[in-house]
This record gives structure tokens, sequence and C-alpha cells, in this order.
């Protein structure tokens, strides 16, 4: 469920045209099939300030995948291209002048400090940039995001050992009703958010239908149903799970072999 940044919008005729929009989409479906309408995700508004600029939503990359792939606006493709590291025109021609200004060298400070005359052609009178490949035009080619879930591979564990334990072997965490559980999964695989309505831990890019997501779990008061639990997780191999009490020292540690 995770979202990379706000989309704003400037007036409410655009907020209108692109809510009724949403409205027009068809069902989105979630990695575990649960469907989602895109309306969902826009914030309501029944007035708007002259001049004010606004958040109209906050999106998971999913989501800001599927808008980058079909919404027709040019001001939420902008707000987009922002958001997902490709600059519009607009910038472009505003680095441009600003780096000609100051002779075409790099500079050590200013907004486009970084960039020198090199890095812009200028093709039938259209500046351009030479940004390399970026999120967004992976997005826009199908090649990042375009499933609801990983495209990372990974080998999940079939059975899991205790690596840590108290000195008291205790089923219920001390003075607490329910035990926090952490996970720390092998480098390089990305990170783990739990949902609380899939009972799942699912990796950052991938969408979940869920009101809110956290890098903790709370549901288990027992041991013993954290270990029932564990392997219907479907956790990578070499993760390490730990359930911690009040206490530092009323930690389990279980690792995913």
């Amino acid at each position: 469920m995770a979202a990379i940044d706000k989309i704003y919008i400037d007036s409410f005729e655009k907020y209108k045209l692109f809510k009724d929009w949403c409205l027009t989409q068809p069902k989105i479906k979630d990695k575990y099939g649960k469907e989602t309408s895109l309306i969902n995700y826009v914030f309501n508004y029944t007035e708007w300030k002259d001049g004010a600029v606004l958040p109209v939503c906050n999106n998971p990359y999913y989501i800001d995948a599927y808008l980058i792939r079909n919404c027709p606006f040019d001001f939420i493709q902008k707000e987009l291209m922002l958001n997902y590291g490709k600059w519009d025109q607009d910038r472009i021609d505003e680095a441009y002048k600003d780096v000609m200004k100051r002779g075409g060298e790099k500079s050590e400070s200013g907004i486009f400090h970084w960039l020198s005359k090199d890095d812009f052609s200028v093709v039938d009178g259209k500046i351009c940039l030479n940004q390399g490949e970026t999120d967004y035009d992976r997005i826009k080619e199908g090649k990042l995001y375009s499933n609801p879930f990983t495209s990372i591979k990974y080998e999940i564990g079939k059975t899991f050992k205790i690596i840590q334990h108290p000195q008291r072997h205790y089923n219920r965490p001390f003075k607490l009703k329910r035990w926090f559980i952490n996970i720390d999964i092998p480098e390089g695989l990305g990170y783990l958010l739990y949902h609380s309505n899939t009972n799942t831990w699912d990796f950052l890019d991938e969408f979940v239908i869920d009101d809110e997501s956290s890098n903790c779990c709370t549901k288990y008061k027992t041991i013993k149903a954290i270990q029932r639990a564990i392997l219907k997780w479907k956790l990578p191999v070499g993760t390490i799970v730990s359930c911690t009490g009040k206490y530092i020292d009323d930690t389990y540690k279980f690792k995913i072999i």
C-alpha cells in the first residue's frame, strides 16, 4: 500500500475532470484478487479557494502506474512525471536557460548546478535533456509496477528454527496483551510491510487493499499462535522473525529455512 507522493491540482475544474474520469474506470484487483475502484483514492472536495493548489490523491505505486499508462490529462501526467523522475518540457527549458545563463558549465550552487550544456541537445528547435530511462518511462513501457505482485525472485521457507529465546520461556508476553512482531529479510530483497486485513507480509511495491500497513504485527497473544502463523506468511528463506514483549530480553527469534 506504499505511496510515493501526492498528486496536486490547481483548480476545481481540473479536479472535476479528473474525478469524473476516475468514476468511469474499471475495477482494479490487488495481489490477492480483491477489487477496488480508482475513485476510492481520490480526495473529496466540494469547494475550492481561488488560486489554491490542493492534493487530490496519495496513491500506492500500482495505482500511480495505472494513471501513468491510462490517464489522458496533461496536468495529471505532469505531476506523475515529477514524482517518478522524468522532467517535463517546462522544467527542461527552465534548466537549459539557467545553464546557458552561467556559460554552460556546471556550478557549485544554484537550482540546476549539477547540469552543463553537455546534458542537453536541441532537436528541431526543441530542447532535450539526456535523462536516461526514468521510473516514469519504465512504468509507461510496462517494465515497472505492471502487476500487483512483486517481480522479486526469492525462495519461500518451508520451516523455521528458534535462534533466540528468553531465559524463561513465555508463551504470553510478560505484562503485555500481545507480542510485537518484526521481520528482517535477507539483504537485496527489499522491504516487507504487514497488512492486518489480510494477515500478510507484502513487499513495498506490491498492491494490497488495506486501510493501513505497518512494519510491525501485533495480532498474536501467544508464541504458539505465532509459530502456527509463520509458515502461512510465506516468508523468504533467511528471514528473521522477532517477537518482543515488554523488555528486549523477552525476545524470541525464529529463522526461516
